[in-house]
């Protein structure tokens, strides 16, 4: 079967110098599919393309995603819970801003996401006025950094990485507290028609 996943999300998944697929989810999506008999591929794209990808069945499965009501008009998710993620909002260091816990305490800040991402259903609901969209977290970070942007929000592990192989991070600092805190899936086309296979292959990760 074919697993889309977005850009490189170090620790999660990544290409290596060999340029090979590594990280801990793509292990244990691996073990999994062998435990359920199945050979796996993956293939990259944009966010927006892979969610387009398994909507339509172009794609058997995309990995690293939150469940939400839209996503689970189109995707199959039963237990199929990968890992654990925690998104937190990063400002340059210079920055005043103050973020308390309340949407509102940041919602006057030009805020930087990626398209087609949900980072939690509190945040998802909340309307920020300045939001803009970019398609990857290293465009983020740019627009941070070049004051494109006040405030970004982002997987707090990988964004630490990513800011340190920029040798960006004692440009831009993390706030606490952490924005949300939810399981990442795997999730199966229901275009597809994925659904016996979604079961099986949750089944076999719960072992």
């Amino acid at each position: 079967i074919t697993i889309v996943r977005g850009q490189d999300f170090p620790p999660y998944h990544f290409l290596d110098k060999d340029n090979r697929e590594q990280g801990f989810v793509i292990d244990i999506i691996r073990q999994a599919a062998k435990m359920t008999k199945i050979r796996v591929r993956f293939e990259q794209f944009p966010w927006s393309r892979c969610l387009k990808r398994v909507k339509s069945g172009q794609a058997d499965a995309m990995m690293n995603l939150f469940k939400t009501p839209e996503r689970e008009t189109f995707l199959y998710f039963h237990d199929n819970i990968i890992a654990q993620e925690t998104n937190s909002f990063f400002v340059r260091s210079s920055s005043t801003a103050a973020w308390n816990g309340d949407f509102t305490s940041i919602s006057s800040l030009k805020l930087g996401t990626i398209r087609n991402y949900s980072y939690g259903k509190a945040f998802d609901q909340f309307t920020f006025p300045l939001k803009y969209k970019l398609e990857t977290e290293q465009e983020l970070i740019k627009s941070l950094d070049h004051k494109r942007g006040d405030i970004i929000i982002g997987n707090k592990l990988t964004l630490q990485i990513q800011l340190n192989h920029m040798k960006l991070d004692s440009h831009i600092r993390m706030l606490a507290p952490d924005v949300s805190s939810e399981p990442l899936y795997i999730g199966f086309s229901m275009a597809g028609g994925h659904e016996a296979l979604s079961e099986k292959f949750s089944e076999n990760l719960n072992r």
